[in-house]
């Protein structure tokens, strides 16, 4: 399991998108978008996903994003974000 986040265009996407995955389950908080990503909403979606779930997500038919990203912890304690390229 891995740590993404899910960035949108808008905060109607982002609220729809934390609505379906809470009612599919998953761990899941929406979160102010981080100082070091651009995106035309303030809200990003947080989520811990297996590759599978990761994939059937980037495929754009449960929930439309903008961009998403791999989050990790750097060796300092702070966030490193990798942007995913699908």
């Amino acid at each position: 399991m891995h740590r993404f986040l899910f960035t949108f265009q808008t905060t109607h996407q982002a609220l729809t998108a934390e609505k379906r995955m809470k009612k599919e389950n998953f761990s899941s908080r929406l979160i102010p978008t981080p100082v070091e990503i651009f995106a035309e909403c303030g809200f990003s979606l947080e989520l811990e996903l297996d590759d599978e779930i990761l994939q059937t997500l980037l495929g754009g038919k449960t929930f439309t994003y903008f961009e998403c990203y791999l989050t990790a912890r750097s060796e300092s304690g702070g966030t490193i974000y990798e942007k995913i390229h699908h």
